[in-house]
């Protein structure tokens, strides 16, 4: 499936100028990168000839002071307009440090499923995610049970036994004068080890990947920019 970054998928969003309550104060057009909305005539007019035509991002929605402003064509409701327009205590260091220094990486888990209901708020999560150009939706892959986790890491340890020979002691000293000082350091001191050790933790049945967690997403992008499934990732967790 995939998480709808892009905010409309393969089609713009609709904008809609309410003029009756609009004043023109100009707050959309300025925050509007795709020019989408222009001024003309001293009246706010939807921009004929747009960047990429209106993704949806709603900003124009959450600056708006007197919502003269409706996007349609992606998953937003009435109330997420209004969580938009509220205003929202600021976050600053002193509460944000403590949230991320307690922030942990977990690799022991509990036996017991996710629920369906907190997928859903983690993929709602991820879809806020900012996105590069072009606008574009980020792939997920969800695997919702241990034994889902635990094939799909398996299967992955199989195929890195397959192509263990690519980072074979023959096989890098062969690819040694193309690889700059700092990627062969580090095929030789971590990957080559890393695949070694899940080769061979696969033989005994134990599952170093991931750890047999209940759910594991893997976010990926097709022709978004390389960073956001990243973003996304990041969001979701």
């Amino acid at each position: 499936m995939s998480v709808a970054t892009s905010r409309t998928g393969t089609e713009n969003a609709r904008i809609t100028i309410h003029h009756d309550k609009c004043t023109v104060c100009g707050l959309c057009v300025k925050v509007c990168k795709d020019f989408s909305l222009i001024i003309e005539d001293k009246t706010l007019k939807i921009n004929p000839k747009p960047l990429f035509g209106c993704i949806g991002c709603g900003h124009c929605v959450a600056v708006c002071p007197h919502n003269a402003i409706t996007v349609e064509g992606r998953t937003l409701s009435e109330e997420d307009y209004k969580l938009m327009q509220q205003e929202m205590p600021p976050v600053d260091f002193t509460n944000l440090y403590p949230f991320l220094l307690n922030r942990r990486s977990i690799r022991d888990f509990k036996n017991k499923p996710v629920e369906q209901e907190m997928i859903d708020k983690i993929l709602s999560l991820a879809s806020t995610a900012p996105m590069g150009l072009p606008p574009s939706d980020i792939g997920v892959m969800i695997l919702n049970s241990k034994e889902k986790v635990r094939q799909f890491s398996f299967d992955f340890v199989d195929l890195l036994g397959r192509m263990k020979w690519m980072v074979s002691p023959v096989a890098m000293s062969l690819m040694r004068p193309f690889m700059s000082k700092d990627n062969y350091l580090l095929f030789k001191s971590f990957v080559l080890p890393m695949v070694d050790f899940f080769y061979k933790s696969r033989k005994r049945d134990e599952n170093y990947v991931l750890y047999d967690a209940p759910l594991a997403m893997m976010f990926y992008g097709n022709m978004s920019d390389p960073a956001d499934p990243y973003i996304a990732a990041t969001y979701a967790s």
